[in-house]
């Protein structure tokens, strides 16, 4: 019989057939790391002010009153007109969506350079715990929350901006969300600011000055640009979180709809209130 002898393991170099695989690419791993921080970061000063300025406008009108909304606006103001605190907000909501648009790119080209496609899904790769259906995780960007499906655990499905567009949920809401955010701060900032080169006055009336103009245009604009926004800072918060679980998905969907259904309350009172006269003839020069 042979004599077994112990030997020193050694790892196989090169198998014929099979392509050596090599970490890659390090300076684009690098790149995605520092405009994913950037992102991730720079959220906090516009988010915090995002949330002032929906209470403001949305969720108190329509559970207090237009006027107890007015005197919200009037409290948020006296701390985001502030000049250093303005050019904050404005710096951080560039930096977030610069380093995000830069950050979508910089993947899509690795994933160019490493798979040969530029939006290879990882839905296969979805794990989920099939004796506790609240833990089903949905954590493929392409899939958004899941959809309405996953909620009825039916499964995730691939959406359709992602499908079509090659844009995940979250980025295509966030490229929405800047041009209603752009026309919003237009309409309500900068036009006050050239004409008078004041804005401080602006509160609710002249949001019932413009829904009284063009009623449905607007209210579906706003309707449209607060679900958005909502749904791109509830789902960007619960990927920043790691938060894919069902449980975390219908948090963010909840939120979603209730401030939705709030926004809808507060800008139909909003548009049948009245406005001075006074107040109307200078509103009149901003449109």
């Amino acid at each position: 019989m042979t004599q077994l002898k112990e030997v020193e393991p050694e790892p196989v170099k090169n198998i014929p057939g099979i392509p050596v695989r090599q970490n890659s690419h390090p300076y684009i791993l690098k790149a995605i790391n520092v405009l994913q921080s950037i992102q991730y970061n720079s959220v906090l000063p516009f988010g915090l002010f995002s949330v002032i300025h929906l209470s403001s406008v949305v969720v108190t009108p329509a559970i207090f009153g237009i006027e107890a909304g007015n005197m919200m606006i009037s409290t948020g103001r006296e701390l985001y007109h502030v000049p250093i605190v303005e050019i904050g907000l404005l710096g951080s909501a560039l930096a977030h969506v610069i380093s995000g648009f830069a950050l979508n790119i910089t993947r899509k080209f690795y994933n160019y350079k490493k798979y040969g496609m530029v939006n290879p899904s990882i839905a296969d790769e979805k794990r989920m715990k099939s004796d506790v259906k609240e833990q089903e995780e949905v954590k493929d960007p392409n899939e958004g929350l899941g959809g309405i499906t996953s909620m009825l655990g039916l499964g995730s499905r691939k959406s359709l901006t992602s499908k079509y567009l090659g844009l995940s949920p979250l980025s295509f809401s966030g490229y929405m969300l800047v041009v209603l955010l752009g026309a919003h701060v237009y309409q309500l900032r900068l036009v006050p600011l050239m004409v008078d080169g004041d804005s401080s006055f602006v509160d609710i009336s002249f949001i019932t000055h413009l829904l009284q103009k063009e009623f449905l245009k607007l209210f579906t604009l706003m309707n449209l640009m607060v679900v958005i926004g909502v749904y791109h800072m509830a789902a960007g918060w619960n990927r920043i979180n790691k938060q894919f679980s069902r449980t975390a998905r219908k948090r963010a969907y909840f939120l979603t709809i209730g401030l939705a259904l709030l926004s809808t309350i507060s800008l139909w009172k909003i548009g049948g209130s009245n406005v001075a006269k006074a107040m109307a003839k200078r509103f009149a020069r901003y449109c």
